[in-house]
């Protein structure tokens, strides 16, 4: 290996070829674009070995392959993001830049889970899991500081053969970790209208990383090492402190697995912020099992403190699929009672649901549609199932329908389940209340994301290749 500096590094973010688990290709850009947080995280860490770093984000600038191979010419190191709905357009990139420049290329992202596949289509080198140690790592092996051999979390092409190095170790104290660079990004580019009191400047934060839980068509557990860490409520606090005294941040998408998991760490959160001589507005994802006790109390802290949506992702309400993804039958009932309690205090409230889960009919499909129809959220979405490589589902299966349903039928019946949830009288009244009290949010939807919102409610482009993520090889 040619001994290099590095003195300059760009990471890349492509736009996904299809949303592969919603019901329209529009990826709404116009409504929802999230700067990409595990990026600024990379470039803080090597900002404090004084290299600099870019983030090129083709969902803000859409730039084409033949820009991209010109801008990359100034760095010494670029990255890619890939998740599996990304994975053929990065290797394509990858083996283009790579005919053209001797240049190290890094892929890693939720796609790189037991997949080094990335490694024949011109990758040095594929990052599995996290990635702060691991990026510092390969900067030292290319500088000439570290064997390719003490470097863990990666695989990598040695005499011809695909070497793949120990995992690396987890970051046990997250505290440590410097705060996201967001002068990396522009946040005038990045927004979620589909929040509807979102104010700019908008950021997305993590409190945590890992789940506690272990939803067989999930891969998060896997990713984070089956472990749950979290940061300190005062680590936290400092990093908002930081974002509202520099980019003037208004509003935050926490965007953990489970937000809190414990009262009492919700609890110190919501006394300290609210203590802050500022006010921003927050929402969070949560499980239907989180805050089931003194739910009201700490729920109307939640409130206070500047929280305003609950998203939560319940998947199905028949206990027989529930219990086949690893999950309660008693989630149904508790979030029913979670949501009627959100409601009267005045959160926005989101559920998730997923169709085409092993073992699911028609019968149970349209189970979970009336329960959705009756627990009383503002906001229902419904998927059809990604099979991620790597899950339970993904081993147990492969890329195989794990239904008798067709892919055609499942994605018809989130079609459906979708027009018949916001064609009712009840929800057009209560999501006009919200509406009215941002109205600005609806102007804003006219003039950049109608399409788009029409698209995810069932009433505009469907997806153009129908069915669950096939996994190229």
């Amino acid at each position: 290996m040619n001994i290099r500096k590095i003195n300059r590094v760009g990471f890349i973010y492509l736009i996904p070829t299809s949303g592969e688990y919603q019901i329209t290709d529009d990826h709404g850009f116009g409504i929802q674009r999230r700067p990409q947080l595990g990026f600024q995280y990379l470039c803080a860490v090597l900002k404090k070995r004084n290299i600099e770093t870019d983030i090129l984000d083709q969902t803000v600038s859409c730039f084409s392959i033949d820009w991209l191979l010109d801008k990359v010419r100034g760095y010494d190191m670029i990255g890619f993001y890939c998740s599996d709905c990304q994975e053929g357009k990065v290797k394509s990139y990858c083996q283009k830049i790579k005919q053209r420049y001797d240049l190290p290329i890094l892929v890693g992202g939720p796609s790189t889970l037991t997949n080094s596949t990335f490694l024949n289509y011109g990758c040095d080198m594929v990052v599995h899991g996290e990635g702060e140690i691991t990026i510092q790592q390969i900067v030292e092996y290319y500088q000439g500081e570290r064997n390719i051999e003490e470097v863990k979390g990666i695989s990598y092409i040695k005499d011809n053969q695909i070497v793949v190095a120990p995992p690396q170790d987890l970051i046990e104290n997250l505290d440590q970790l410097p705060f996201p660079d967001r002068s990396k990004i522009n946040p005038k580019f990045y927004y979620d209208y589909l929040l509807f009191d979102m104010k700019k400047p908008y950021i997305t934060m993590i409190a945590s990383r890992g789940c506690v839980n272990r939803c067989s068509y999930c891969t998060s557990c896997k990713i984070w090492g089956y472990r749950y860490r979290r940061r300190s409520v005062d680590n936290v606090l400092a990093e908002i402190n930081q974002a509202v005294k520099d980019y003037g941040v208004r509003y935050i998408s926490f965007q953990d697995d489970m937000f809190g998991v414990t009262n009492e760490w919700i609890e110190e959160f919501c006394v300290k912020l609210l203590a802050r001589p500022y006010r921003i507005r927050w929402m969070v994802i949560v499980h239907p099992f989180s805050i089931k006790d003194d739910t009201e109390r700490i729920l109307k802290l939640m409130k206070k403190a500047g929280c305003s949506t609950l998203s939560f992702g319940l998947q199905s309400s028949c206990p027989e699929i529930l219990k086949g993804i690893n999950r309660s039958p008693g989630e149904p009932e508790q979030l029913r009672k979670t949501i009627k309690i959100a409601n009267r205090i005045g959160f926005v409230t989101a559920v998730g649901y997923i169709f085409g889960l092993p073992g699911d009919t028609k019968e149970t499909i349209k189970r979970t549609i009336d329960y959705s129809l009756g627990c009383g959220s503002l906001l229902a979405s419904y998927y059809n199932l990604s099979i991620l490589r790597g899950s339970e589902i993904n081993l147990k299966y492969g890329d195989k329908n794990p239904t008798d349903l067709s892919e055609e039928e499942i994605i018809r019946m989130a079609v459906y389940a979708t027009k018949k949830f916001y064609t009712r009288p009840k929800a057009i009244l209560r999501i006009s209340y919200f509406i009215a009290k941002n109205p600005g949010w609806l102007v804003i939807i006219l003039v950049n994301g109608l399409p788009s919102i029409l698209a995810r409610i069932g009433f505009g482009r469907l997806k153009i290749k129908q069915g669950a993520q096939r996994l190229s090889s």
